[in-house]
């Protein structure tokens, strides 16, 4: 009799797949400038005190977020373009952790599937070697 609740559970757990969604690399939109990506956010139609974010945690060359959502609601993947106040982060064995643009010329929204009910956004910081330019990356991992 135990088998059957413990096979639902898993029937049910196989079912949810983990969404990737990727910010553009420039501002997508023709009509302004081709600003840098410098940072992303997630956003929910009605805030409420469960959908804020639940943890923002230092990662090795940026940072982290999580999300949580209500169910229903519509969610968004916001992408910032164009800052330019850094915030350094801390070093530890040859690699910034925890830095970020705390500004933006300019945002992009991606609207997700409304079944979205949890994000982990991931931001990046990649320096070429070359110049010691940096690219920045934004990255989605939602369920």
């Amino acid at each position: 009799m135990k088998a059957i609740p413990l096979m639902a559970l898993l029937l049910s757990c196989a079912g949810t797949h983990a969404q990737v969604y990727t910010c553009p690399q420039f501002y997508p939109d023709k009509d302004k400038p081709a600003a840098p990506l410098t940072g992303a956010m997630m956003r929910q139609t009605e805030p409420t005190p469960t959908n804020y974010l639940l943890d923002d945690e230092a990662a090795e060359e940026g940072y982290d977020a999580h999300y949580g959502f209500d169910p229903g609601d519509q969610t968004w993947l916001v992408c910032f373009y164009g800052g330019t106040d850094r915030i350094k982060g801390r070093f530890h064995d040859g690699h910034e952790w925890n830095q970020r643009i705390a500004s933006a010329a300019s945002d992009w929204e991606m609207q997700l599937p409304r079944k979205v009910r949890s994000c982990t956004v991931q931001v990046r910081e990649r320096k070429t070697r070359e110049s010691g330019k940096s690219t920045w990356a934004a990255t989605a991992t939602c369920e």
